[in-house]
C-alpha cells in the first residue's frame, strides 16, 4: 500500500511525520510527502469563505492521482475550512472512486474550556484522528456505531476529542476481511 501525502506548506513537520509514520505503521505502508502552497481559486466560494471538499478531491485527483494504481492513494492536509453541499462544514472527506480523501485543518484548530492536551498535541491527535477516519473510508469502511472507534461519525470537534485514533475490533475486522493487514497497535483494545 502506498500513500501520496499532500500537505499545505503551513502544516507543521511534526504533523507531517506523524501522519507518514502512522499510517507506515498501521498498514505497512510506503509513504511520500508533498508540500503545496495553494489550492485553485476555482474551488473556493467567495460567498461561504469555504473550499469545496468535493471539488478540491476532484482536483486533487487530476493533479495527483493520474498515476494511482492497485493500493495507491491520495491524502491531503489542507490547512483551509470546507464544506460540502448540504452540511455546513467538513472536518474530511473521502472520494472512495477516485482513492483521494482530505483532511481540512481549520476547525481542528478549535479549543474550549476543560482540555487536557497542550494545543499543538491536540492540533496533532484531531489530524491523526481525521487521517484514519477518511483513510477507512478509502479503504471500505462506512461510519461505526462504537464512539470510541475513529470511523465513529464527528459531528463536532466534541466528537473527534472523544473518539480514539485507532479502529474498533469490528472495523479492523472488515478491513481484515478485505484483505488489509492492520498492525495490531491500531486496533482499540
Amino acid at each position: 500500500m502506498r500513500f501520496k501525502i499532500i500537505a499545505s506548506s503551513s502544516i507543521p513537520t511534526n504533523v507531517i511525520v506523524d501522519i507518514e509514520n502512522t499510517l507506515s505503521r498501521a498498514f505497512n505502508a510506503y509513504t511520500r510527502v508533498i508540500s503545496i502552497e495553494n489550492i485553485p481559486s476555482e474551488c473556493y466560494n467567495p460567498l461561504r469563505g469555504q473550499y469545496r471538499a468535493d471539488l478540491v478531491n476532484i482536483w486533487l485527483m487530476s493533479k495527483y492521482g493520474r498515476d494511482l494504481r492497485g493500493n495507491d492513494y491520495v491524502v491531503a492536509i489542507l490547512d483551509v475550512d470546507a464544506y460540502v453541499p448540504g452540511l455546513n462544514f467538513v472536518f474530511g472527506l473521502a472520494s472512495p472512486s477516485m482513492r483521494v480523501a482530505s483532511i481540512y485543518t481549520y476547525r481542528l484548530r478549535f479549543t474550549y474550556p476543560g482540555l487536557k492536551l497542550k494545543k499543538d498535541e491536540l492540533f496533532m491527535l484531531r489530524i491523526r484522528k481525521e487521517v484514519m477516519h477518511e483513510v477507512g473510508h478509502l479503504l471500505g469502511l462506512d461510519h461505526c456505531y462504537n464512539s470510541k472507534c475513529v470511523m465513529y461519525f464527528s459531528n463536532s470537534i466534541l466528537d473527534t476529542d472523544n473518539k480514539d485514533w485507532r479502529y474498533c475490533p469490528e472495523c479492523a475486522s472488515k478491513l481484515r476481511g478485505k484483505g488489509i493487514v492492520l498492525n495490531a497497535d491500531f486496533i482499540i483494545t
